[in-house]
This record gives C-alpha cells, structure tokens and sequence, in this order.
C-alpha cells in the first residue's frame, strides 16, 4: 500500500515538474482566450444595398423572412454559433407578397476577415454563416451566387458602380450605414466586447483599468471606443491595428493585455483559436496575384 502512494506521489511530482517546465498556470502552455461579455458597446447587423434598388432588399429579407419559418436559417446559425441568435421574424408566406421575382446573378461583397461571418478557412475556402445564408437566399429563389471579396473601405463605390448587388456578411448598421445605403431589417444582434487571456486576471469591464487594450482601427471596435469614453478612459493604452490577426497574435505573446472585438467574431476565436481566421488568408486559387492586391483588413465604420 505504501510502495503505491509512493507511486502515485512521485507520478504527481513529475507531471508538476513538466506543467513548471512550461511556465506553470500563469505560462502561455496554461492560459486560454476568453470573452467578457459585459459589452463596450451594442450594435446591429443587417444587410446593405445600394439606394434605389429596394426592391432587391426587399426580396432578401422577404426570403429570410420564409428560411426563418422552415428552420433554415436556425440551422445555419447553430452551425456557426452553436445557438441561434438571429431576429428575423418568420413568415413562410412573405415572398407571396413580392413582385414576379426574375432569375438573377446576386453578387455579395464582404469582408475576408470577418469570421465567422465571412472569411478564408485553412483549405482555403470561401466560409461562414453570411455566406451560408446568402447561398440558402440563392437556393431559394433559384438564383445563382458570386462571391467577391471586397476592400471593406471602397464598399460604398462598389455599391454604386455596380460591382456588387449586395453587403453581406457582418454588416453593422451604423448611423452612417442607415444615412448613405439601403438596408434590410436587422437579422442579429451583437455587441463589441473585450477578449484577454485566463492568466491576466481580467473578469469584467472593471479589471481593464491602466491596462493595455488592441483594436482593429477603423472598425466599430475603434467607433466603440469614441462613443464610451468611460471606458476608453480606463485604459492605461489603445493600440491600433491593422487586423484583428495582428490584435489577436500580441493578445497570445503578452504584448497586449486585452483585445476589443465583435462579440461573435469573440467567441468563434474563443472556441477554436484559430487566428488565420482573422487575416492573413488568401483564397485557394488567388494565392499568385493576392486578390489583385486588394488588402482584407482596410474596413471603416462610417
């Protein structure tokens, strides 16, 4: 009985010593992203099309409206989120209220770094819950679907020149968005919020006071930031970045204390780690001319 609690006690002693080796609790080997979910701020997601083509939002939201009845659109949002956090009303007869619907090409712009709304997974496709839903849209009427990857800056004059039929994919419904476009009701609720890693001993709003926070510049992260001043003053430092990828890799090197970000981009990174997700990705098959040189991570919030 003795030789086997000594067993066990000299067992214990070496995985101690191998947990030390690797920085113990407090070392990158032992702490993990995670979400405050006391938000910064709240927003609305919806989705964009230019002035004077409402009929073509109209017919959108009339088919998400009928996906939202049968279950679809449930379905692709517990696949995603792994609950169903979408508000769209359902109403299985909506589309009977349209005009003759035609067969049509609809083309989406969004962003390639906007997981997991829309982005580039490590095979190299073109995935996310925006892309799946524009392809239920599709399937639905019979239309068939273009995905082009946009600079998320030049939206609006993609819009206008017609390279695009639609803003798809995590679209916040900004003041500035509802003055200058048309735009659907929204189909989800979000909200910016702060990630850090387990060992930095942040739990809420309060625990961010002198630290130093990172931020995607020119998104409603940064807009967040403006509107609550409360918070952006506790804050020893905000760090701009080109990308949340950027963000999200000094997060996991210590570099940064904290990252301010949308709360379901949060918890995708939350559960899965994985940064690529978040920039830095091309395309399979675009790898050569790198989209043309159109960058992923240029995106402003007005």
């Amino acid at each position: 009985m003795k030789a086997r609690m000594l067993l066990l006690l000299l067992i214990a002693l070496l995985l101690l010593g191998t947990f030390t080796a690797c920085g113990g609790s407090d070392s990158a080997y032992g702490s993990i992203p995670m979400m405050i979910h006391d938000p910064v701020s709240t927003n609305e997601l919806g989705i964009a099309v230019f002035r004077g083509n409402e009929v073509l939002r109209d017919q959108l939201w009339a088919a998400l409206q009928v996906l939202s009845a049968d279950g679809t659109v449930s379905q692709i949002a517990r696949r995603w989120f792994g609950e169903d956090p979408t508000i769209i009303p359902p109403d299985r007869y909506a589309t009977r209220r349209l005009e003759e619907v035609r067969e049509r090409t609809l083309i989406i712009g969004f962003d390639l770094a906007s997981a997991p709304m829309s982005f580039v997974d490590p095979q190299g496709e073109l995935v996310g819950f925006g892309i799946d839903l524009a392809q239920a849209v599709c399937d639905y009427f019979g239309w068939t679907l273009e995905l082009l990857p946009i600079d998320w800056a030049d939206r609006e004059m993609e819009l206008a020149s017609a390279n695009i039929d639609a803003l798809w994919g995590g679209v916040h419904l900004t003041e500035g968005i509802r003055e200058r476009l048309r735009y659907t009701a929204p189909y989800m609720e979000t909200s910016q919020v702060v990630v850090t890693m387990s060992d930095h001993r942040i739990r809420n709003l309060r625990n961010t006071r002198g630290r130093v926070l990172a931020f995607r510049s020119g998104t409603v992260s940064e807009l967040a930031l403006l509107e609550n001043t409360s918070f952006a003053n506790r804050l020893g430092e905000s760090v701009p970045t080109d990308s949340l990828f950027v963000a999200l890799h000094a997060l996991e090197q210590g570099e940064v204390d904290a990252v301010l970000m949308d709360r379901w981009a949060a918890d995708y990174f939350v559960r899965t780690g994985d940064i690529g997700a978040f920039g830095g990705r091309v395309p399979r098959g675009e790898e050569e001319d790198m989209l043309g040189g159109v960058s992923p991570y240029n995106y402003d919030y007005d």
